[in-house]
């Protein structure tokens, strides 16, 4: 069999039942799921009068953001400089690079991003960056658009006090080729507390530096047209607190074990379900209560210890160890279960990105059927 561009198991696109045929360890997608996902929280976005600024570095790819953009999201926030050159290559506007840039190689690269992107957008917390900035984007021969990084707790990026704050904003907003779009507040660590009263809380104290910068920047004429910030974990309060304009959602497109028991909305529902899964095969049965599959810790994370979720095709109350690099054991909870060689069995991840990042394409399946396979396009770093 001649292996295609997409890897071995291309010649199964639009095979009924081909689903159960995808050679393994693969990284599937279910499309029903995840447009119900992407649909929900756009639905959400748009009742409560924000909007969703999507999280690239989750997915790295051009295709789901073009479905987050056509729900109605902004474009994508990415992480990295290549992760931007990509989405803006695959024809998305309104990209942000929510990490700053310093150095003059890729000072050179966003000069080139610029100019041919539409609305692109950067952050900064120095004042030196800001005249880098401005070099930049007039070596592009296009303004570019800067927010003010603030911080507000996760102890990385971000100017600590206002008046500092206020001072960086009044430079871009004086540095020829930049313009003054607003700020930044990423509070996405603390989204983690499973409760939503404790995160509502935690958040409240937390974003109070955001709230207090955004008021000197109206008493100093300087509104900002972008407040970002939030997560999946918090866009039902982070609408509720009134701050931010923007939430900068990324897991709910997946999901994960990360986000399993962490209460999303006052009601208790979970309005996300798992779009994402590993599928693995059985390939050794040769000891009493146990069974080894093809998924190990180059195929699958252990994010904070946690061992992947069984989904589907293992007895009841079996559960996932990673025993190796290439090979993980499923453990029966009974003498009588077993499963044979060849058996295929699907895991929930317990971090998808992570995991993604493992993997050059996704398996997209409908129903019982592959219906596409999708680069992981931005899986570089640099």
């Amino acid at each position: 069999m001649t292996i295609g561009i997409r890897g071995p198991n291309e010649h199964l696109i639009g095979k009924p039942g081909s689903r159960h045929e995808i050679g393994t360890p693969a990284l599937i997608i279910d499309l029903d799921i995840l447009e119900s996902n992407i649909s929900w929280l756009a639905k959400h976005a748009q009742l409560h009068n924000y909007e969703v600024r999507p999280v690239a570095k989750i997915h790295k790819s051009v295709e789901i953001a073009r479905l987050q953009a056509n729900a109605g999201g902004r474009g994508p926030c990415c992480a990295t400089l290549a992760e931007s050159e990509v989405m803006v290559d695959g024809g998305l506007s309104d990209v942000m690079l929510f990490t700053s840039v310093v150095t003059n190689p890729k000072l050179e690269r966003l000069s080139a991003l610029n100019a041919k992107a539409d609305g692109l957008i950067v952050v900064t917390d120095d004042p030196l960056n800001v005249d880098q900035l401005g070099a930049s984007a007039r070596a592009s021969g296009k303004s570019l658009k800067v927010l003010v990084d603030i911080e507000v707790g996760g102890r990385r990026t971000g100017i600590e006090d206002e008046e500092s704050a206020v001072e960086v904003a009044k430079l871009i907003a004086e540095t020829d080729g930049l313009e003054y779009a607003g700020v930044q507040g990423y509070a996405g660590g603390h989204q983690g507390a499973n409760d939503l009263e404790s995160r509502r809380s935690i958040l409240d104290q937390k974003l109070q530096p955001l709230i207090r910068v955004v008021e000197r920047l109206y008493e100093e004429n300087l509104p900002p047209s972008i407040i970002s910030g939030g997560s999946t974990g918090t866009y039902d309060i982070d609408h509720d607190m009134g701050i931010l304009t923007e939430v900068q959602a990324g897991t709910y497109v997946f999901m994960d074990l990360n986000y399993k028991g962490v209460s999303m909305q006052r009601d208790s529902s979970f309005p996300f379900q798992p779009s994402l899964s590993v599928l693995s095969t059985v390939i050794s049965t040769s000891k009493p209560g146990l069974a080894v599959t093809d998924a190990g810790l180059k195929e699958i994370d252990n994010l904070n210890g946690l061992t992947p979720e069984i989904l589907r095709g293992a007895p009841e109350g079996s559960t996932y160890r990673l025993c190796g690099d290439d090979m993980g054991r499923i453990e029966f909870a009974n003498n009588s279960d077993f499963l044979r060689i060849g058996d295929v069995v699907e895991l929930m991840p317990p971090h998808c990105y992570q995991t993604v990042n493992m993997y050059s394409h996704y398996h997209v399946v409908k129903g019982d059927k592959l219906v596409d396979i999708w680069p992981v396009d931005a899986r570089l770093t640099w």
